[in-house]
């Protein structure tokens, strides 16, 4: 939407819990597009809160997780079941 000046005017803020609440549906199945027209959010907001999710913990963004990646550890292996795409 622009302004009087031609100018774009800033988008409303979405709030965390619906980010959440879209990436939890994409997780049990639904494509962005659905899910997107279900919480009338754009396909590019669900994009962006998962590369912040997995980059830096949170779907907000902040600061990159510091330290080693985590490892599983050969106990933790023999107990989870693994499954083969």
């Amino acid at each position: 939407m622009l302004t009087r000046k031609g100018q774009r005017a800033p988008s409303p803020e979405i709030s965390r819990q619906t980010k959440l609440n879209a990436l939890d549906m994409c997780a049990m199945g639904y494509t962005n597009a659905h899910v997107a027209n279900v919480f009338g959010i754009s396909k590019r907001t669900i994009q962006r809160a998962r590369r912040k999710l997995r980059i830096y913990g949170d779907v907000e963004g902040g600061r990159r997780r510091s330290g080693p990646k985590p490892q599983f550890r050969a106990e933790t292996l023999d107990v989870m079941p693994l499954k083969r795409c």
